[in-house]
């Protein structure tokens, strides 16, 4: 049932959704006010949960 998660394409091409996933979640979190290259390394480890969490973010109020 799983034998194709094996193949280095599909695994390659999981990895590759995985860090597009993280990314957007920097983005997210940037545009409420959150630290890009944090939520980067955030999003690049945790992917879909971490999108989950930064839509969930409210925005900061401090505007600079």
């Amino acid at each position: 049932m799983f034998d194709s998660l094996t193949d280095p394409s599909v695994i390659l091409t999981l990895a590759i959704l995985h860090g597009i996933i993280g990314t957007i979640a920097a983005f997210v979190a940037q545009k409420k006010g959150r630290s890009y290259p944090r939520w980067l390394m955030i999003g690049l480890i945790g992917g879909t949960p971490a999108l989950i969490v930064a839509l969930l973010l409210k925005p900061t109020t401090d505007n600079f």
